[in-house]
């Protein structure tokens, strides 16, 4: 396991070799637009059943994930206007959506998937082409983790299943991103967004 400051990021090349060791199922915890996250490559099933040992999931539980901007997330899931809309109108939003080309282990059925509101998240998936699932990086029922002590209390007895721990200080409390289901239109979770907004949005006529 490896400690690297959130700063590094910005260099290209280091950004650009990590990110070949995120697609790899190389397992990282990462500060987030919300909370510290762990996350590896969606499509690697070992490396995603990895994070479930990490936190002590059930793996009925579905995990979301992140994607790097629009055009990745309708390789792997239906993403009509109405889901692009909310995309673009609320940054950080989570959607349900009818997933594509995801193995089972990650979500059986469908995708919660987002495009996180956050410089360092950018600056870490610009060059990473697939879902990277992102989970709170922290044992099964723990409170949320916004720095690394957070993180080092939580999982210390998993730490060594993880290959980088990217430090960006102690993040604020940010609320959860808000949680909206286009298949059944509704909202699962109000978060930073509000569910009246959200709704109004999805609503709207194309």
């Amino acid at each position: 396991m490896e400690t690297i400051r959130a700063e590094r990021l910005k260099d290209p090349s280091f950004a650009s070799s990590l990110s070949k060791m995120v697609i790899n199922g190389s397992i990282i915890c990462f500060p987030t637009d919300t909370c510290y996250a762990l996350g590896t490559n969606a499509l690697n099933e070992q490396a995603v059943y990895n994070i479930f040992i990490i936190k002590d999931r059930a793996l009925s539980k579905p995990l979301p994930v992140i994607v790097r901007d629009i055009d990745v997330a309708k390789r792997f899931a239906t993403v009509n206007d109405k889901a692009i809309r909310l995309f673009e109108r609320f940054p950080g939003i989570s959607l349900v959506l009818p997933k594509r080309n995801v193995p089972d282990i990650v979500n059986p059925s469908r995708i919660m998937m987002r495009i996180p509101d956050s410089d360092i998240v950018r600056d870490l998936m610009a060059n990473i082409p697939v879902p990277v699932i992102s989970t709170s990086a922290n044992r099964a029922g723990d409170p949320n983790p916004y720095s690394m002590s957070d993180v080092l209390d939580s999982l210390r007895a998993k730490l060594p299943l993880i290959h980088f721990l990217i430090d960006g200080g102690r993040l604020g409390d940010e609320p959860p991103s808000t949680i909206f289901d286009c298949i059944e239109g509704r909202v699962y979770r109000e978060g930073k967004h509000s569910a009246d907004d959200v709704l109004e949005v999805f609503n709207a006529s194309d």
